[in-house]
């Protein structure tokens, strides 16, 4: 199958804008923004990046059987694992555990062993939908805006998305809600199949090299314009 450069486009779309995000949040570091800062405009932003990155990887699964997809998942959960361990030792008060990493590669090994079980409808999307809204907020202890109270906050069982009080993380995505965006997003990608989506290629171009490089450039960005912030806040 050749590359849908509709899909990488939006993939490198979604990617400038993480960078440009970043970007900001370096800046802010040194330098009062106060229309970064409102939280509004700041948490929309976020969860515009951090949605289209669950909804394409979960489009993306589409193309693969479920080996394929365990063996990616595996990968990618590995790499979360290494960001993790470079903040903890180089930066740790920008310790990130159980980052957007971690939760892709952890929702791609679970696609993995439910994918052929699905059986694809828009209620069964909506369900999903639905289910990423009202437990959104299950990391800060709500349901909505209403308070809960659960032992499995106690035991921080923060991958699910029951941390604990004391638990901190700088980047942080359980597995709920997550994995509901990116299920919604397989949905999605087998709807997309069934509208023959895929023998759409569209047009090669720079935003889509963009996207086709998306995690090459997720890995390196922080480095390079933390870098680059450093130097033009702290050395001229």
């Amino acid at each position: 199958m050749k590359r849908n450069y509709i899909l990488d486009k939006y993939r490198g779309f979604t990617i400038i804008s993480m960078v440009l995000f970043h970007l900001f949040y370096d800046i802010s570091l040194y330098k009062s923004l106060d229309w970064y800062n409102n939280f509004y405009i700041n948490k929309i932003w976020q969860l515009s990046i951090a949605i289209s990155f669950f909804l394409i990887s979960g489009i993306s699964s589409n193309f693969l059987n479920w080996r394929k997809n365990l063996q990616r998942g595996i990968i990618i959960s590995l790499l979360g694992i290494l960001i993790s361990l470079i903040t903890y030792f180089f930066v740790p008060d920008q310790l990130i555990i159980f980052g957007v990493l971690n939760s892709l590669g952890l929702s791609m090994i679970l696609i993995a062993f439910v994918q052929k079980y699905l059986k694809i409808s828009n209620k069964l999307l909506l369900m999903f939908i639905l289910l990423f809204i009202l437990t959104y907020n299950f990391p800060n202890q709500k349901i909505l805006d209403i308070e809960i109270n659960s032992f499995l906050y106690e035991k921080n069982l923060f991958i699910l998305g029951f941390p604990s009080k004391s638990f901190h993380s700088t980047d942080y995505f359980p597995i709920i809600p997550w994995f509901f965006a990116y299920i919604s997003g397989y949905i999605i990608g087998t709807v997309l199949v069934e509208k023959n989506f895929y023998n759409r290629y569209g047009k090669n171009n720079i935003l889509a090299k963009i996207g086709q490089n998306s995690l090459k450039i997720y890995l390196l960005h922080q480095v390079i314009i933390y870098g680059i912030v450093y130097f033009v806040f702290e050395i001229i």
